[in-house]
């Protein structure tokens, strides 16, 4: 997390303020007891290799604030505020593992509320036959691990940030998006 970045801020019908941000160094909105709805952008990579399907996940560094050595989703982070939900994505991407996407490679799975201040897009892309060329710009994750989706939800429980090892919905969202598109 950068703290001199101004998130979006959303109304509740999900239409973006564009005259309001807000500051993320005050940390997320429910925490604080505001009102304000904020939205993250959620990219996971997923793979075919030797005809299985693996996802990305990456291993937050041990300097970071929140959850300093668990493994979490492959890129993700808040809207800044004036960003589009696929130019957020594509820069959480690009600064937080150096994945070069364009808009025609995110899939769009589906939206999740965290709570009543923060909702997310979860996108996908397809990283087969792309190269496994990942990069740590921020200092933010310090190593990225494909896991065959077989293990996914062993090694989520196991290995990932508490928040998302006891996340579901998310995960049930999911399994549902790579059945209706074959992949699993």
């Amino acid at each position: 997390m950068h703290h001199d970045e101004l998130w979006q801020t959303y109304y509740l019908n999900g239409e973006p303020i564009s005259e309001q941000g807000w500051d993320s160094g005050l940390d997320n909105p429910e925490i604080t007891g505001s009102d304000v709805v904020v939205g993250v952008a959620i990219v996971f990579l997923y793979r075919i290799k030797d005809g299985k399907l693996e996802l990305l996940w990456q291993r937050r560094a041990d300097g970071v604030d929140r959850f300093p050595g668990y493994y979490d989703i492959s890129a993700g982070g808040h809207i800044n505020l004036g960003e589009t939900v696929v130019e957020g994505a594509i820069r959480e991407a690009q600064e937080e593992i150096g994945a070069k996407i364009s808009p025609d490679d995110l899939q769009f799975a589906f939206t999740k509320s965290f709570n009543k201040n923060r909702f997310a897009w979860i996108f996908m892309v397809d990283w087969t036959n792309k190269p496994d060329e990942f990069s740590f710009n921020d200092n933010e994750v310090s190593e990225v691990k494909w896991v065959p989706y077989s293990e996914n939800e062993e090694f989520r429980k196991k290995s990932a940030k508490p928040p998302l090892a006891k996340d579901e919905i998310t995960f049930v969202n999911l399994d549902d998006w790579l059945r209706m598109h074959g992949l699993v």
